[in-house]
């Protein structure tokens, strides 16, 4: 099989098809930009999670003449 042969066909369908391969690209850079921002939240809910843990506190009093 011939490498340019089928190197060139297939440059030759990326540019018939430019609007879906830009389309592609850019939907994919997407949902990765959604998928790092949920990582990176995930990390901040975490380290805010144990850094209030730690110092929050709940007093409940409770009255004796009921």
């Amino acid at each position: 099989m011939r490498f340019g042969l089928i190197l060139g066909e297939a440059l030759t369908g990326l540019r018939r098809n430019a609007s879906m391969v830009i389309s592609v690209v850019l939907v994919t850079f997407v949902s990765l930009t959604f998928v790092g921002a949920a990582i990176l939240m995930q990390a901040q809910i975490g380290t805010m999670r144990a850094y209030w843990q730690d110092r929050a506190q709940v007093a409940i009093y409770m009255c004796s003449s009921v």
